[in-house]
């Protein structure tokens, strides 16, 4: 077409030019420049398409790299032609998207369910199962290795083979096998299979029938036939249906990556190496996929935490009451007259054995102030004799009974000391049991003073103080027999204090005079007044020994000029307390 003129190509004539030339004179030029021929050429549409097929290529390259619009501007067209050829043949546009249209439909289902699946490696690496030690021992039981009675046990399904088989002719164009399988000749297998499918197909009537699956004993056969090639997978279990659409996919890949190989097939399989790579991925397998009941380190770790917290607990509530039983034996040694000798456990109860006073603190106390369980400890105590201060102290305050009045104390040498008063019958019995008590060496009773010897002192001082008054003869004084009555019961508590006492007293009852007149009248008025209140104190009872009548030893020290009161209060009969022993009170 470039020696066809167009008006564009033209350069626009000058103004001065254009304005001289008229219509009629431009259309005779055209004439004169194109010519007859040219215009035949120009006008004939053979010869014009003709032109324009020439540079059709290479001008739709030009527009598609410098403006997208040629592209836009066919799509009406090329949907059209598309609809078309479908309603004029379907088969055409199907074979020619065969190998295209099942990879992009089913590409994203297929990465889903991959996601799903779970290797054998990984189910190795986490699997600790009950099974699998059952299993191991079948293994060590059979002679077989673990792996092939784990592959027994827990196995769905295998591809054990795969065949990519010509379709025209029968031969096998590529053969792999899974691990540990052994295969037979892949020739031979592929010859008696398009014997099979042959029979298969002579003996149904309809032409498109095929032979989709084939059972032989524990295998399975299943089948996926293309234009050109068919897939035939040798399959141990129960495969499910995505391994179909994985056996067609990998066969539409081959016939797209060795489509002319395919066509050209004239007996030369080694060509056919570069499908290995879609077949291998039909050589799949599925295990048994862990239950949540399978999940040994779930259910192991859990028991063996139970376990382990139920130990712990009991280790540390044992370990605890061991401490406080080691703390309750040395609080029970530390208590006088407890001796914890063995502390052990029987059965629920710890036992604590040792010897024991009978007078040291009761342990059940102390078993009380812990915080052990008083169910959970036992005691055995044999009886002993402790020479602790405290116990020997106890021992003699649970023999001797001391009143009130009296303290005992013991020294580091063994000494007792009594302080305070007590009656002397105590004292003598203390004085007596004493020296019975062991580890008791001395009885200091120093510090103890007598009851008896109290009251004899103040009976004493009372019957000193006491005088009988007489007239100038020997006649009592009026009221005298009262004081008499008196001295007469003050000498017998005297006598009965003594006699406890186990002390001679004398009572001097001496008589006195007013010292008027001559001395030897009044020594003998002295002498009679003694022997006067003798005699009364006699009629009262006294004993005659306990009196001694005298004739007070007295100066004379008294004149008539003395006042007559103080000459009457010399008219009388006093009392004088002597005791012959050299324990009388001083």
């Amino acid at each position: 077409m470039s020696n066809i003129p167009n008006d564009s190509e033209h350069t626009a004539p000058s103004s001065n030019s254009a304005e001289d030339l008229n219509g009629s004179e431009l259309a005779t030029l055209r004439n004169l420049l194109i010519g007859a021929e040219m215009a035949d050429r120009c006008y004939n549409s053979k010869l014009r398409s003709e032109d324009i097929s020439r540079v059709l290529p290479e001008a739709v390259h030009l527009s598609l790299q410098e403006n997208p619009a040629l592209s836009q501007a066919v799509i009406p067209t090329v949907e059209q032609a598309i609809k078309t050829s479908v309603v004029t043949d379907q088969n055409t546009l199907s074979e020619a998207l065969f190998p295209i249209m099942g990879p992009a439909i089913r590409k994203a289902i297929t990465a889903a369910i991959q996601n799903l699946t779970d290797s054998l490696n990984q189910s190795l690496e986490h699997s600790l199962s009950l099974n699998s030690l059952t299993w191991r021992f079948e293994a060590w039981r059979t002679g077989k290795s673990f792996a092939e009675v784990l592959l027994l046990r827990t196995l769905i399904f295998q591809v054990e083979q795969v065949f990519l088989i010509h379709k025209s002719t029968g031969l096998v164009l590529e053969h792999l096998v899974s691990a540990a399988t052994i295969a037979q000749d892949p020739d031979l297998v592929a010859a008696m299979f398009t014997a099979i499918q042959d029979f298969v197909k002579d003996s149904f009537s309809a032409r498109d029938n095929t032979l989709g699956s084939l059972q032989v004993g524990e295998l399975t056969i299943w089948v996926n036939e293309g234009p050109q090639a068919l897939i035939a997978c040798v399959i141990r279990g129960n495969a499910p249906p995505k391994l179909r659409l994985t056996m067609v996919n990998a066969l539409e890949r081959i016939h797209v990556v060795q489509a002319i190989e395919l066509k050209n097939f004239h007996g030369d399989s080694s060509i056919f190496a570069a499908s290995q790579p879609y077949l291998e991925d039909c050589l799949q397998a599925q295990y048994q996929p862990k239950q949540s009941s399978q999940k040994p380190l779930v259910w192991i770790g859990g028991a063996l935490g139970l376990l382990l917290l139920g130990w712990g607990t009991w280790t540390g509530m044992s370990i605890y009451q061991q401490h406080q039983v080691q703390a309750l034996a040395e609080r029970l040694n530390q208590e006088p007259g407890i001796v914890v000798v063995q502390t052990q456990r029987q059965g629920s109860q710890y036992v604590i054995s040792g010897l024991r006073d009978p007078l040291a603190k009761q342990p059940m106390e102390l078993i009380q102030q812990s915080d052990l369980d008083p169910k959970q400890i036992k005691t055995l105590w044999e009886p002993y004799l402790s020479f602790d201060s405290q116990l020997i102290l106890a021992r003699v305050n649970n023999l001797l009974q001391p009143p009130p009045t009296v303290s005992l104390h013991m020294d580091e040498q063994g000494t007792l000391l009594a302080s305070g008063t007590a009656s002397q019958s105590w004292i003598a019995d203390a004085q007596r049991l004493v020296p019975q008590l062991p580890n008791v060496t001395h009885f200091d009773i120093q510090q103890l003073q007598p009851i008896e010897k109290q009251a004899l002192r103040a009976l004493q001082q009372k019957i000193e103080a006491q005088s009988i008054l007489f007239t100038e003869d020997v006649q009592l004084a009026a009221n005298q027999g009262q004081v008499l009555q008196a001295v007469a019961k003050d000498l017998r508590s005297l006598t009965q204090l003594s006699q406890a006492l186990q002390q001679r007293v004398t009572v001097l009852v001496e008589g006195r005079t007013d010292f008027v007149g001559q001395d030897i009248v009044n020594l003998s008025v002295q002498q009679a007044r003694a022997n006067t209140v003798t005699e009364k104190l006699l009629q009262q009872g006294i004993d005659k020994a306990l009196l001694k009548p005298i004739a007070a030893k007295t100066s004379n020290l008294s004149s008539p000029a003395q006042p007559s009161s103080v000459v009457k209060s010399n008219r009388k009969v006093t009392f004088k307390l002597t005791f012959t022993q050299p324990t009388a009170p001083q």
